[in-house]
């Protein structure tokens, strides 16, 4: 009985610590789960930078490419793919400009909504999602 008594005190304190390490993790994902605005991918890409990624929104642009997220080719490449459009997980902004010639182009911006944020932050930073939802 007392060795039960003593796994068990062992388990807790392991349980303990591994809490602790994730607690840094889980603060930074409420607070993007509870964001309404969507973000631009170089400011996705500061935030995954001070949580210990090394990238900066040219290799977060690539990274995205090559995991398929956003389009290689056909137009413009940073456009997301219907797949991930469909996961909800970025928006297209449209902007029209008027040039002083008189004509008018169209400009087209990829945001992250938040709930890409929240995925790709569980993405790239290794946790899982039951990591972040639990409060672990």
């Amino acid at each position: 009985m007392a060795r039960a008594v003593l796994i068990a005190r062992k388990t807790i304190e392991e349980q303990r610590k591994q809490l602790d390490e994730q607690k840094p993790k889980v603060l930074f994902a409420d607070a993007v789960a509870t964001s309404k605005r969507s973000i631009l991918i170089g400011e996705l890409a500061k935030i995954l930078k001070q949580n210990g990624v090394k990238t900066g929104q040219n290799r977060l642009f690539k990274q995205l490419r090559e995991d398929g997220f956003l389009m290689k080719r056909n137009g413009n490449p940073n456009m997301p793919t219907q797949k991930s459009m469909e996961l909800g997980l970025f928006e297209v902004k449209e902007t029209s400009i008027a040039h002083s010639d008189g004509h008018v182009s169209l400009n087209f911006t990829t945001k992250v909504t938040p709930k890409g944020q929240q995925y790709l932050i569980q993405k790239y930073l290794g946790c899982t999602p039951l990591d972040l939802e639990a409060g672990a």
